[in-house]
């Protein structure tokens, strides 16, 4: 079995106009790729750590390319990605999670990471997806300008559109079928012009995800720093560390959950992926084939 990672943090987003700069997303990727040996037994020759500007699109598509093209039964792949997230139609009511890159246009959609996944197979490889980023939320309300949140604010007519059309979001799980996910939110708009989501947690899983997703947050919310360090990223270290380094996906979701509520009551990471897998090891080979 090998383990890979790409790690990726981004702090540096001048290229990029509309996004403010970050505290402490670079920190995250440099942390986390640290931890991977010592914790999960990665060698350190097959992690690969871009940030700010070297994050550029084309560089972390490569990358994960490289990272999944050389896996082959029993790998573990890991893709750990703290900066900007956001959202892209689909022109159907549908909407991607987008990973903002460094470079102006740069953002990679969950489709082009499932291309990327398509060929492999979903019982072999453990290809886990690790964002602390407003992937999956700052959409809605405006941030605060005055916090570190990872996220751009949506325009008056951004949010009309998302108002009207979304049915859906679609997580980084890797699909090849992505209508399953058909109507898992639903979207209303209030007096003041605020967004609110109702999502249906039924629909974001599948047995045919070929990707595990733990997220910083709901589709709805905000992932938030400390300055140092992302609070969602802060807490899963500090889960890991105090741990023996073994726990199941549950489990350790858990674990983060609580941790994260110590500093925040605004956000909630979430796990995704297909449900048969989540009740094994976080970053471990898969013990099994379906």
């Amino acid at each position: 079995m090998v383990k890979r990672a790409l790690c990726v943090g981004i702090n540096d987003y001048s290229l990029r106009p509309r996004f403010n700069s970050l505290p402490d997303a670079r920190q995250d990727g440099e942390a986390w790729a640290a931890l991977l040996p010592d914790a999960f037994g990665f060698d350190a020759a097959n992690i690969t750590l871009l940030t700010d500007q070297n994050a550029t699109r084309q560089r972390v598509m490569d990358a994960l390319t490289t990272m999944l093209n050389q896996s082959d039964a029993g790998d573990v792949v890991c893709y750990f990605h703290a900066g900007h997230g956001g959202r892209s139609s689909d022109g159907s009511g549908g909407y991607y999670e987008t990973i903002c890159c460094a470079d102006d246009g740069g953002d990679i959609r969950d489709s082009e990471i499932d291309a990327l996944a398509a060929a492999l197979r979903p019982s072999y490889v453990n290809f886990t997806i690790v964002l602390d980023s407003c992937h999956s939320g700052g959409v809605f309300d405006p941030p605060d300008p005055s916090l570190p949140m990872r996220s751009v604010a949506w325009s008056d007519e951004e949010k009309a559109a998302i108002a009207a059309s979304c049915t859906g979001i679609y997580p980084h799980i890797c699909l090849t079928d992505s209508s399953v996910l058909q109507s898992n939110v639903s979207v209303s708009s209030d007096e003041n012009g605020a967004l609110r989501m109702t999502i249906d947690e039924n629909l974001n899983f599948s047995d045919g995800a070929k990707a595990t997703l733990l997220a910083a947050c709901r589709y709805d919310q905000l992932s938030a720093g400390n300055g140092s360090h992302g609070k969602f990223t802060q807490a899963l270290m500090d889960v890991i560390n105090a741990s023996s380094f073994q726990a199941t996906h549950p489990e350790l979701l858990d674990k983060v959950r609580q941790a994260i509520a110590l500093t925040t009551s605004t956000q909630t990471p979430q796990l995704r992926g297909r449900p048969v897998r989540l009740d094994e090891n976080f970053l471990d080979g898969w013990n099994y084939s379906i």
